[in-house]
């Protein structure tokens, strides 16, 4: 079965006769319909480990990170005058504009870099993983987040299974990049093309000079992948991002992509998040004019848990031919190495 997204188009009024598409049918037939990318946010982190990583280890996000990693005595020293408990990108700009509190911004960013750092995947099988392997080599996955857990997944599931592209759109505490080539890695490895080490990719950026498109060579590419990858995307999934005022410019590059060329009248946006629907639907309504929103407040729920690897046929072919698609989720297995091998027999009747 060849199918493409110009055969939605010929549907007309066609008289839907199929009893469904069975889940064989899905698995054995892939189509070509453009990538499923995938935006994580903090919350998508949260939502992953809410005990902690592998060592008990909280996910702080923006509103709890001063509380969470035991900064508000720093913050109180150098600059009394500032709230510890407001949003710390609010904090952190604060401290980068008065050059007597320098100091104590190097030291934030040290510790912030040393927290994240020293997280750690736990042994048995998470979402991130699920994420990873429910996608196929033509998807990808951009991540506005510092923890290492994406980056640590694809590491160890990359050999099972051939996965997404992966891009770190605020820099990252596992990666480096050179500043003269397009190369990127593990940080402190040395660059193919011109043998010079790696240098850190930045995490925090002041909120007045928030220019990520300019900020480093790593970070322009990164957002550039993103444009294009969502200008050809059929479906493009938001897991625990808020889209926070400060991150405007990054959303209208988004947005940008979203729209390149295209009106957007059968792909879907799906979010994935436990904030209240009306909120969501009011943040994320620019994507969607066409009100192909689904919201789902769990990983569970999504199109990607349902149908691993066939997430846009599974849009696809209900759109075309007017009969659902039958589920197939991968195992609620805490084992990786079983995850894995369900993840590869669908994968063997992919081209790509």
């Amino acid at each position: 079965m060849t199918a493409s997204i110009n055969d939605v188009q010929r549907v007309g009024q066609r008289t839907p006769k199929m009893t469904g598409m069975t889940a064989r049918q899905l698995i054995e037939n892939p189509a070509n319909l453009g990538p499923h990318v995938v935006v994580l946010g903090a919350g998508a982190s949260r939502a992953s480990f809410p005990d902690g990583d592998a060592t008990g280890k909280l996910l702080p996000v923006m509103n709890d990170l001063v509380e969470k990693l035991g900064l508000q005595p720093l913050i109180s020293r150098a600059c009394p005058q500032t709230d510890s408990t407001a949003n710390f990108e609010l904090i952190y700009n604060r401290l980068v504009s008065d050059p007597a509190c320098s100091s104590c911004a190097r030291e934030i960013e040290r510790r912030i870099h040393d927290y994240f750092s020293d997280l750690s995947l736990p042994n048995c099988a998470t979402i991130y993983d699920r994420i990873l392997i429910s996608l196929r080599s033509t998807d990808a996955v951009f991540t506005f987040n510092w923890d290492p857990f994406l980056f640590d997944a694809y590491e160890r599931n990359r050999h099972a299974v051939r996965l997404p592209n992966i891009f770190f759109l605020h820099g990252n505490v596992r990666i480096g990049a050179c500043e003269t080539h397009d190369r990127w890695g593990f940080r402190n490895q040395r660059c193919s093309d011109c043998g010079e080490r790696f240098v850190d990719v930045p995490l925090l950026y002041p909120i007045d000079k928030k220019n990520y498109a300019q900020a480093t060579p790593y970070t322009q590419r990164a957002l550039d992948e993103a444009k294009a990858r969502l200008t050809k995307a059929f479906t493009l999934t938001i897991f625990g991002y808020g889209a926070p005022e400060s991150d405007r410019e990054a959303i209208a590059l988004l947005q940008e992509g979203w729209f390149n060329n295209r009106s957007r009248e059968f792909e879907h946006v799906e979010i994935i998040d436990t904030a209240p629907q009306s909120s969501l639907h009011e943040r994320w309504s620019a994507f969607t004019p066409t009100h192909h929103l689904n919201i789902k407040s769990a990983f569970e729920q999504s199109q990607l848990a349902r149908w691993p690897r066939r997430s846009t046929e599974s849009l696809f072919y209900p759109m075309s031919q007017g009969a659902p698609c039958k589920d197939f989720p991968l195992p609620m297995t805490n084992n990786l190495a079983e995850l894995q091998a369900c993840a590869a027999e669908i994968a063997l009747h992919e081209r790509a």
